[in-house]
């Protein structure tokens, strides 16, 4: 299918192009949403392309593409942090980042299949019984033991399973940052951060190969493409619609998720 690339290095091997279509349809609308929000790529990718890839796959190519579209964001994102909230929520991420990547890189991908089983479930009972939002109600949402609480757990869902931490972090950061320009900016500021450490240890791992780091450089153009205009998307829309949006957004991150619990269980 790409036999023209150079040094024998084949991406996307065994696949159809109907399949690759499939797979470079779900990064552009995955990174569209990223451009528009600072986060929630990895989600809507990872879910509709481990049937296509299998999880391991699925989860490394989102993190290569991911990239690219964050690259194209850091600068707005720099800009528009709310550094009082996000420096807080480093550390925290930090390690749960690099714990969660030391687990992914142990699991089988059966394994990883029930983790990210359990994952969703917890994902699900937050959402439907508003766990968060009730928490933060009665709490110091700025001080040191909540930031760090939220910002580990949210790093070591992510750091597992390439998807899911920012849906569980963005409920505490839309009460944390004053105004959506601060949501995204730190949105994108912190999954940066996170994505280039998970890059890093995985390729430490042995686990980002030649091909795949092709495979991402074949769908860039695209990617970047849908991440400019998610990002344009953003600049044209009044608060109402991105905070409406925002709750779309997570509304239908979360149905994606009970999608994937339903299809791994009845599945297996």
């Amino acid at each position: 299918m790409f036999e023209w690339l150079p040094f024998g290095v084949m991406p996307f091997e065994n696949l159809t192009w109907w399949a690759v279509a499939l797979v470079a349809l779900a990064h552009a609308g995955g990174c569209f949403i990223r451009g528009a929000f600072g986060f929630g790529s990895n989600m809507p990718i990872v879910v509709a392309t481990t049937f296509i890839l299998g999880p391991h796959h699925a989860i490394l190519l989102a993190l290569m593409t991911t990239i690219v579209a964050q690259l194209h964001l850091l600068p707005s994102g720099f800009r528009t942090t709310d550094w009082q909230v996000a420096k807080p929520l480093v550390v925290g991420m930090a390690v749960g980042t690099l714990f969660g990547t030391w687990v992914f890189t142990i699991l089988s991908g059966i394994t990883l299949q029930i983790i990210l089983g359990i994952l969703i479930v917890l994902v699900i009972l937050m959402d439907a019984f508003k766990l968060v939002e009730k928490l933060l109600a009665h709490l110091d949402i700025r001080s040191r033991k909540i930031t760090g609480s939220f910002s580990f757990v949210g790093g070591t869902m992510g750091g597992i399973s390439g998807a899911g931490a920012f849906y569980f972090l963005v409920v505490y950061l839309r009460h944390a940052c004053p105004t959506p320009d601060a949501l995204r900016g730190t949105n994108v500021m912190l999954s940066a951060m996170t994505m280039f450490m998970r890059a890093f240890a995985l390729t430490t791992a042995g686990l980002i190969t030649p091909t795949l780091i092709t495979e991402g450089l074949v769908l860039a153009p695209l990617v970047f493409g849908a991440t400019w205009l998610g990002a344009h998307a953003f600049k044209v829309a009044s608060d109402q619609r991105f905070y409406f949006a925002l709750q779309v957004l997570l509304l239908a991150g979360a149905a994606a998720l009970v999608f994937k619990g339903a299809r791994q269980i009845f599945g297996s």
